[in-house]
Formats: structure tokens, sequence, C-alpha cells
């Protein structure tokens, strides 16, 4: 039978989910535990993986992986993939382009509201019988009348800006490439230079992919140019913020929130930023849910299978 290779490790409903998504006819490959050398030396087995997770998909699971005919990435970041000794060995790659992008939107809402909201604060008081009424709700703020700056608009930062439509703010969007006049008008947006939308912006939030040019696009020079007590949110990449330049902007009150679902290193283990009581952490579940985690498993599934069966042009997913 042919195998598919999970290049992370699942188990528990994940892995249920993901088994009854298996084609007839396929059997499913699963890492014993989450390495590297685990996966090279289950790269062999495999006539398609299944890439997700921090794993390199790099020359060295390359070498081994001598039935490989596809890569089915599971999300729509590339920075685990080695596109070069990819190429070299002429196997195409597909990705999930949009599949979790409307919970990644909702959960870039959810920090932001929750930050402006301190609402980690709130609940620690209100469940340790502490009750501020007046002096807890005056440190919060409203959403309404701000300016959202959004780094990237691509699938998620477009319907984050479309979620923020009815809370009555200004966004402006900085981005390599224009959203085009159409969707700048459906969407009221103003397209800004880098320092502009740092300058004018109470909220950033992040959503460009980790490239060498956009790593620590937050660091302590962009930092100081924005708004002070100004709030940051990524559910991108952790690798866009200079960790420890934040670490020093919330503790001086430079900014006074962060909303972070993604890390420099994942797992973070010891961050300074987790001894701050102005950060809310998530573990990089911005675009899990169970809904999207389906979409997911069973949209690569059968691109898997329509591949092997040669129906290439019913493939709906976005090949590189």
């Amino acid at each position: 039978m042919k195998k598919i290779l999970l290049t992370n490790r699942y188990k528990g409903e994940p892995l249920n989910i993901i088994k009854a998504a298996v084609p007839d006819d396929f059997e499913l490959e699963i890492l014993d535990k989450p390495d590297q050398a685990e996966l090279i030396a289950k790269a062999g087995y495999a006539d398609y993986f299944i890439a997700s997770g921090r794993l390199k998909i790099n020359s060295e699971v390359l070498a081994n992986a001598n039935k490989l005919k596809m890569i089915q990435r599971t999300g729509v970041g590339l920075d685990s993939l080695d596109l070069e000794a990819i190429k070299a060995k002429n196997i195409p790659v597909y990705v999930n382009r949009g599949v979790n992008a409307d919970s990644v939107a909702e959960h870039t809402m959810l920090l932001i509201l929750a930050s402006l909201k301190r609402l980690p604060q709130a609940d620690n008081e209100t469940r340790s019988g502490v009750w501020k009424k007046q002096a807890r709700g005056v440190k919060n703020r409203e959403l309404r009348g701000r300016t959202v700056g959004l780094i990237g608009m691509g699938n998620i930062g477009r319907r984050v800006a479309k979620m923020l439509g009815g809370f009555d703010v200004d966004i402006i969007y900085y981005d390599a490439y224009p959203a085009g006049e159409a969707a700048e008008r459906e969407l009221k947006l103003k397209r800004a230079g880098l320092d502009e939308l740092l300058n004018n912006s109470d909220i950033v939030s992040l959503h460009c992919p980790l490239l060498d040019g956009t790593r620590h696009i937050i660091n302590s020079g962009s930092i100081e140019k924005m708004k002070d007590g100004a709030v940051i949110v990524n559910t991108a990449r952790g690798g866009l913020i200079d960790e420890a330049a934040l670490a020093v902007a919330l503790k001086s009150g430079k900014l006074s929130y962060a909303g972070l679902d993604v890390y420099e290193q994942e797992p973070p283990g010891d961050s300074e930023l987790f001894g701050l009581d102005n950060v809310i952490a998530t573990p990089h579940i911005g675009g899990i849910t169970y809904d999207s985690f389906y979409r997911m498993m069973s949209g690569a599934m059968r691109n898997i299978r329509l591949f092997d069966e040669g129906r290439l042009d019913e493939i709906e997913q976005y090949k590189i």
C-alpha cells in the first residue's frame, strides 16, 4: 500500500480525525517521536508527505525520501520547507491556502479585544474574590474609534479587515503588494508605508510570512516608532518579532499589551514574556479549531488521492 507520512506527531482526537480521512488503499506512517532524526529515518517509507509542524523538510530528509511523489502542506507557511532542495528533486508541493484563514482571523480578533479589555487581569481578580469594577474598568479601552494597522494583506489580513469593519475603526495596511482599489474600497482600507503604519496605529497586527526581509520586522527600532501604549498582536510567525525588544517595551510601558499566538522558538520554553502580566499567550492554536483541522486534513488527503490518480486539474489547493 502507498504510504502517507505525517511530518508532525499527532495523538488523541487530532490523530483520530486524520485516520478517518485516509483514502482507501493508503496507509498512514506516523512518527514515534517528533524529532528530525525520526523524520529522516521514516522518510524512505513515504510516497507522500503531509507536512506540518516545525520539523524541517530539508536536503537530509529528501535524500532518504526515494519514493516521494508529492508534498502536501497542511497550512500556508513555507518556512519549514527547503524549497530549493525540493525543487532540485522535482517534487511538487501543494499548499492549503486559505483553509484556516477564518480561524486565524477570529483568533486575532480575540487577542485584540482581550488585550484592550485586559481580560487576564479581570479574570484572575474576579476568581480571587477581588471586585474592582470601576478601578479595573477604567484601565480598559474600546476598539471603536481606534486605528488598526495590519502588516500583510493576504487571505488572513483581509478576513481580519472584514471582521474589523463592524467596529467603526480606521484600518491601514502595509504590504509589498497593493490589495487593489476594489478591495481597499470594499474593506475600507488605506495603504501605508511601514513607518506611517507604526506611527499611527493603536493596534498593530501581523499577517505576513516569515522571510529574510520580514524577520524581526518588529524590533527595538520599529517599536520606538509606535504610539506609546499601543497593542501588538501576532498570529503569523514568531520570528517576525524580536522578543527581547518586545519584553523591554512591555516592561517600560512603551507598549501596553501583546497578544501572542506564535513565538521565535516553539515550544517557547521559559520565555521572559510569560512573566509579564500584560501578555496574553496561546500555543499557536490560531489556525486550529475542530472545523479548520477537519477541513485541513480532509483537504490534504483528497489532494493526495487526486494526485495519485493523475487528476491534477481537480486539485483545488495552490501549487508552488
